[in-house]
């Protein structure tokens, strides 16, 4: 098989995990958190996301068919649904050492975010509008990145935010399912495709953490 065939398989795979997630996200939204519907939806989002970021970022290196933005969104998009997936798991963390892994996906993404906003600046310096977004991106990707490090410094903390961490997370993947829909099929001019599902995402975002905002403990002095 020639390049040009790997390439076919793998957008193909990219196209179809991306149409999945995109699906079963939207019922895991839709649905109440916490039941069969949600769980269920959610796993199948889970590695739907997997496999269109995966087979995204395979055929953005492919000889002759080199893509910056397919490798760059497959990796944001694998970034967002690995860590958020993992979240849940610091409800029950006990050590430091747990968390191994979890430092490792942070601070690559904090590196590969680094490299999009330098990219970005680049690409605006030559002349294309598009680095805006990289650098949008990549600063997004920085900022949860640095987020998530500092949260792994205190466990007892990380434990009462796994739920927050989820959430932001996998809600940032979904967001960025959309936007590669929108961006594919030319739903709306170019900049627009990229920046309205992260409005509205944020939206969504913002609304849920604060939903799930620990309450503080008030006490009454008894006598």
């Amino acid at each position: 098989m020639n390049y040009d065939t790997f390439f076919e398989i793998f957008i193909t795979l990219h196209a179809i995990g991306g149409f999945i997630s995109l699906i079963a996200g939207t019922i895991s939204v839709i649905a109440r958190k916490g039941n069969a519907w949600h769980k269920k939806s959610g796993m199948v989002f889970y590695y739907g996301m997997l496999t269109a970021g995966i087979s995204g970022i395979v055929a953005s290196l492919l000889p002759d068919h080199n893509n910056p933005f397919l490798f760059v969104v497959g990796l944001f998009s694998v970034y967002l649904v690995l860590s958020g997936y993992r979240a849940l798991r610091f409800k029950k963390i006990k050590e430091a050492s747990e968390l191994r892994y979890d430092k490792i996906i942070s601070y690559s993404m904090l590196i590969i975010g680094l490299a999009m906003i330098v990219y970005g600046a680049l690409s605006l310096l030559s002349g294309s509008s598009m680095g805006w977004i990289l650098i949008i991106f990549g600063g997004i990707g920085v900022l949860n990145a640095v987020g998530d490090i500092r949260a792994m410094r205190d466990i007892a903390s990380l434990r009462k935010k796994y739920l927050r961490l989820h959430i932001g997370k996998i809600t940032g993947g979904y967001i960025a399912a959309f936007t590669a829909f929108f961006v594919t099929n030319q739903v709306l001019p170019a900049l627009l495709s990229w920046l309205l599902p992260t409005i509205f995402g944020v939206l969504f975002i913002g609304y849920w953490l604060r939903k799930t905002k620990p309450r503080k403990k008030t006490t009454t002095e008894t006598s």
